[in-house]
Formats: C-alpha cells, sequence, structure tokens
C-alpha cells in the first residue's frame, strides 16, 4: 500500500497509544448505486480516483502509515469488486486488510462489525471518501480521544476553518452557541460499553443532514435552544450522552481538511486542487494503473 500511496506527516506524529486502535473504514455504497460512482466509471464511490488513486487506496495508506493504528478492516466492500485494483487486492491477499459486510446504514455497520470483532476496543471509525486525510491527523485524534475519559468520542472541526480552505464548496455545518463546526467522519469507540452508542445512533442518523432534527432526537427542550444558538457543544455531548448511555465527548481538531469528505464531482476536483497545494510538502501520487 505504501508503494501506491507515500502519505506525508505535516507534524511530528503523536506518540502511539497503549494499545493501538482497530480502524474500521466504512465503504458502502447508496441502494441503487452512487453518482459520483457513476460518474467515475467505478463501481463503487469508495474507489473514485482522486488525482488518480482510489479514495479508499488514500485512506488506507493513510491508516497504516498512523503510529495508533492496528489492524486494518473495511467494511461494505465487497472482495469482488476489488478486482480491477492489484494493489488493494494484493493487501487483502496479504492478510494486512479483513473486509466485512455492511449494514444498511452506517451506524448498523459499526454495530455489526464490533459485535463481528469481539474485543475490537479501541476502534477507530473512519469512511472510506475522506482522502485529505494525514496520518498526523489521525494519530491526534486517537491521542486525544484515549486521554478523554470518554467511551464515544467525535471527531470536529471549526466551520470557518472548512470554508477558508474549500471556498467553493457547501459543507454541512452544526451551529452551536460557541461556534458552528463541522463533522470529521472520525468517531472512536473506546470501551465495551460504546456499542451502545451505534445502536442508539440508528434511530436518529437518516437525520444527519439536519441537524436541528438530530437535536430533536435529544427533546423538544432541546430542539427550542438550539434553534436559539443557546447550546455549547460540550452541553449537547452532555444530552447525547443521558440518551445513549455513554460518556459521549468531541474531539475538535484544527485541521481544515478533517471536515472535507468527498461525494460529488465538484467536491472531487476541490480534493484535488487542495492536494495539489499541498504537494510541496506532500506526496507524490503515481497515477491509477
Amino acid at each position: 500500500m505504501n508503494d501506491l500511496v507515500r502519505v506525508p506527516d505535516a507534524e511530528p506524529p503523536a506518540a502511539a497509544p497503549a494499545r493501538p486502535f482497530t480502524a474500521l473504514v466504512l465503504a458502502g455504497s447508496r441502494p441503487g448505486g452512487d453518482p459520483l460512482a457513476r460518474a467515475a466509471g467505478v463501481s463503487h464511490k469508495a474507489l473514485a480516483p482522486v488525482a488518480g488513486v482510489p479514495m479508499l487506496a488514500r485512506v488506507l495508506a493513510t491508516l497504516r502509515a498512523a503510529r495508533a493504528v492496528g489492524r486494518l478492516v473495511v467494511c461494505g466492500m465487497p472482495a469482488d469488486a476489488l478486482a480491477g485494483e492489484p494493489t488493494l487486492q494484493a493487501t487483502l491477499a496479504g492478510g494486512e486488510l479483513a473486509l466485512m459486510g455492511g449494514g444498511a446504514t452506517p451506524s448498523a455497520s459499526v454495530l455489526a462489525s464490533m459485535e463481528a470483532l469481539g474485543d475490537c476496543t479501541p476502534l477507530l471509525v473512519a469512511t472510506a471518501d475522506h482522502p485529505l486525510l494525514t496520518p498526523a491527523l489521525v494519530d491526534e485524534f486517537c491521542a486525544r480521544s484515549a486521554d478523554s475519559g470518554a467511551d464515544v468520542t467525535v471527531g470536529l472541526v471549526p466551520a470557518a476553518l472548512v470554508r477558508s480552505a474549500f471556498p467553493t464548496v457547501r459543507r454541512t455545518t452544526v451551529p452551536f452557541r460557541d461556534g458552528a463546526f463541522c463533522g470529521c467522519n472520525l468517531f472512536a469507540f473506546l470501551t465495551p460499553e460504546a456499542r451502545r452508542a451505534p445502536a442508539a445512533w440508528m434511530a436518529v442518523e437518516r437525520h444527519r443532514k439536519r441537524p436541528w432534527r438530530m437535536v430533536g432526537a435529544l427533546g423538544v427542550g432541546s430542539v427550542l435552544r438550539f434553534v436559539l444558538r443557546r447550546l455549547t457543544v460540550a452541553a449537547v455531548m452532555d444530552l447525547a450522552s443521558d440518551r445513549m448511555g455513554v460518556r459521549v465527548r468531541p474531539v475538535v481538531v484544527s485541521a481544515p481538511e478533517a471536515g472535507f469528505d468527498v461525494d460529488t464531482i465538484t467536491q472531487l476536483a476541490a480534493a484535488e486542487a487542495f492536494l495539489q497545494r499541498r504537494a510541496a510538502a506532500g506526496p507524490a501520487f503515481p497515477p491509477r494503473r
């Protein structure tokens, strides 16, 4: 994998945790296919090339280079879909990567994976459409999650940073009293009790693009306070903790690319432009073969 994508660390890596994280990469497809996959001429969105390299390959190379990560598991990508990707196939055949079937939703996939993997905590959950991740960012998130005292952590990045780095692309933002944030598609499940979280989240994840409805699942009063922007990030996490029966904490990172995933051709072009701007400090990505 590292022969395909050499991923840079812009900052010195964080110290590896006492127990390596299992990294679960969600790579499932939408029912009926994905517009980006069709536009890119691939079977699954995760295989759409960004600057010549499939997104999934970029994410896996980043995770392999992170000091905090041990084993790698991809959820929702059938083995036969990798037939046209020799490097990914070789990684799978070499035992460096495990594949698991996906569920109907991201939370269902996480819950099923946690049950199948058994003793898998600490577990880092990332998505295959996050090609701008770096090992330093992954290590930072994992280290801060491990030190949080939480059962579950959720990655956030200030929305202003994301808008500044990607001014032409609209991102989903969540306004709080202490600022607006974008999600990072990075989650850590740190204790055995953490598996309660995806089970609870299954009831509300269909509203993840409508933040006020998500908050609504926490109570009517919470909706009003959210609309009036009277809830802080910490307050929402406390409400989520009460509803889920686990300790949920945010991990706020300062790298704008943490809040950028790729769902559309426009976003793909923006990701490639960002990689070009980062090229002086980053790697060379060979063309897809």
